[in-house]
């Protein structure tokens, strides 16, 4: 926030009456002053022309009521207004065009046909030269869709990078905002593609009000017309094996089948052979087998099936679904984290940090628990370079099965590995999920991603000989061995950390942080991200060599780390790390390394890949 903007929070400045309390709702970004006391009120005095008030973001429906008290705005002697944070922007103009000195301007909370609560972040004191910038928001999958980062530039320059949007009415608005032209506003939500809107004149004294805005679903976020693989149940194959695919394609001739997936610039993609089963088609659905060349790399793809006839030529597809492997991991590494709370944007954005470090510790897979937005999670793994077992809880947006399938699940990582996505509180009919480990009961690992981790031990957990159970929500010791097996519960400690879980012949050896009984390895939510790579000079296939330097700020080692460089089509060597894959792009202009590097504690590691001559 700028010089202009006073938080609610500064009690030199802001008075209270009546009782009011400090409320970060959920890891919201800015912090608020709550009140559900009918009179309750704020004053705040300033010198200047006019003033704006900021309201705080309501709470969604997974965690309560929203904001449904009203509010009786005076400034100095002038006539009360009344205002419905249910329904206004969380930026209201309060006054603009008073005399240039001081003013004073008092917001009394009230009962609104018996409902009750706002919440207040502050007051933005106007500049005389300034306007204002609002326009309504909704988009696909509206109901999940709670707010956006508006980033407001003039030219080159970033005038306001903020949250807005009120969930219930969709209304937004930008105060304060300098006069002038060239301006563009750039609307961001991870799970939504993104929209820019250029050529905005901000008037002085005034309101530029746009037309309604609506934002698409990204496409690689949800499946369309694949019944499995999907996202959430992926399928992992090594080259030159196969696996099953379910698809809505009624009477129609199923044409291409194809992997792909995109790395920066570069885009990595196998036709693969398809034969269906005939037996196993019923009305809409078609099945069949896919068997993947021996040449495909390494990766985690999108699957694309092309369908044609009387209703149309189409393409049904499953993002990031299937995730090919060179070796099937004899002692599996995972990283662990839940209850986020990743209801919107802001938290949104730490996942994707998380996601990022993820890319870098490169787990055989990521584990993930009690989550609550799909829309937004979804979102913030786009760039995840591995699958992830997600399972959702007390906090939970209902209709996740849209992005995530269904709530009991299987992925088999070989014949040896298999984990368990397990959705429900352990109290519900465990036929399916018996069935399912029953039918594995060969494999030397079995782990569950679930809830909660009461699990029935001597029936459940000892029967199937499970080896580890993550979750994150409910009490008890947060690592601890469980039964004959014996299994050893991963839980969560607290949401901003996240855990990296390493095997060795067949047992649970690490998975807390310095090696500590519990503790978890810590990640600010707004600290800098404890493990990154920085390239110099670019990352982006325009430069023939390039270094990676990762930085770790944690007292733990990080072994064998990956790193990728997108570089001009050709041969490279690498000095400081050992190469793991060299891949071309499909149109030969890329060649996509991967290269695994030991990462000291609380260290810096470089390596440095280099176009070889011939």
């Amino acid at each position: 926030m700028n010089k202009e903007w006073v938080s609610a929070l500064d009690t030199a400045r802001v008075l209270q009456s009546g009782t009011w309390w400090e409320s970060l709702f959920r890891y919201a970004e800015t912090a608020c002053l709550e009140t559900e006391d009918n009179g309750a009120a704020l004053t705040f005095e300033f010198t200047g022309t006019g003033v704006a008030l900021g309201l705080g973001q309501h709470a969604v429906s997974a965690y309560g009521t929203p904001s449904l008290g009203k509010l009786i705005v005076t400034v100095d002697d002038g006539s009360p207004r009344v205002l419905y944070p249910g329904n206004e922007a969380r930026e209201v103009v309060l006054a603009r065009g008073l005399t240039q000195g001081n003013h004073r301007v008092r917001a009394e909370h009230l009962q609104n046909r018996g409902e009750m609560g706002c919440r207040i972040s502050g007051f933005r004191v106007l500049a005389e030269h300034s306007g204002e910038l609002s326009f309504v928001l909704n988009g696909e999958e509206n109901g999940f869709l709670v707010d956006a980062r508006a980033v407001v530039r003039q030219g080159n320059q970033i005038v306001r990078n903020t949250l807005v949007r009120n969930w219930l009415s969709g209304s937004c608005r930008l105060t304060g905002l300098p006069a002038g032209k060239g301006y563009s506003l750039e609307l961001i939500a991870y799970g939504w593609e993104s929209q820019k809107i250029e050529e905005i004149a901000i008037q002085k004294g005034k309101e530029t009000r746009l037309p309604p805005l609506y934002l698409h679903r990204h496409p690689e976020t949800m499946p369309q017309g694949v019944r499995f693989p999907v996202l959430g149940h992926p399928t992992i194959r090594q080259p030159g094996e196969s696996f099953r695919v379910r698809l809505e394609a009624y009477d129609h001739t199923i044409g291409q089948v194809k992997l792909s997936r995109r790395v920066g610039p570069a885009t990595i993609s196998r036709t693969v052979a398809f034969e269906e089963d005939p037996s196993a088609k019923f009305y809409y659905d078609r099945e069949g087998t896919v068997s993947l060349p021996q040449d495909i790399p390494p990766g985690l793809y999108d699957l694309s099936i092309r369908v044609s006839g009387s209703r149309g030529d189409f393409t049904r597809q499953s993002p990031r679904s299937v995730y090919v492997v060179r070796d099937y991991p004899k002692d599996p590494v995972f990283m662990t984290f839940g209850h986020l709370d990743t209801q919107g944007q802001y938290q949104a954005e730490y996942e994707r940090r998380l996601a990022e470090i993820a890319n870098l510790i490169a787990p055989d897979m990521v584990l993930i628990s009690n989550a609550v937005n799909p829309a937004y999670i979804s979102g913030s793994h786009l760039v995840l370079e591995m699958p992830y077992a997600i399972t959702f809880g007390n906090h939970q947006f209902y209709g996740h099965e849209k992005w995530y399938g269904d709530q009991v699940g299987i992925i088999d990582y070989g014949s040896d590995l298999c984990i368990l996505n397990f959705r429900h509180p352990w109290h519900v009919d465990l036929s399916q999920a018996n069935a399912l480990l029953s039918s594995r009961a060969k494999a030397k690992i079995k782990i569950i991603n679930a809830f909660e981790h009461n699990a029935p031990v001597e029936t459940f957990l000892d029967k199937h000989k499970v080896k580890l159970i993550h979750d994150a929500h409910g009490p008890g010791e947060k690592v601890m061995t469980i039964g004959a097996t014996p299994t050893t519960r991963v839980g969560k400690s607290n949401s901003s950390s996240f855990r990296v879980v390493r095997f060795k012949d067949g047992h649970v050896t690490s998975a807390t942080y310095r090696g500590d009984a519990v503790a978890p390895v810590p990640f600010n939510r707004e600290g800098p991200p404890p493990l990154e790579v920085a390239y110099d000079p670019g990352n982006n296939g325009i430069h023939d060599r390039v270094t990676a330097t990762v930085t770790n700020i944690l007292e733990d080692a990080f072994p064998d780390c990956r790193v990728t460089f997108v570089l001009p089509a050709g041969a490279y060597a690498v000095d400081g790390g050992h190469l793991e894959t060299m891949v071309t792009s499909d149109d030969e202009r890329y060649t996509v390394l991967t290269v695994r590097v030991d990462v000291p504690a609380e260290g810096t590691i470089h390596a440095t890949a280099q176009k070889v001559d011939g």
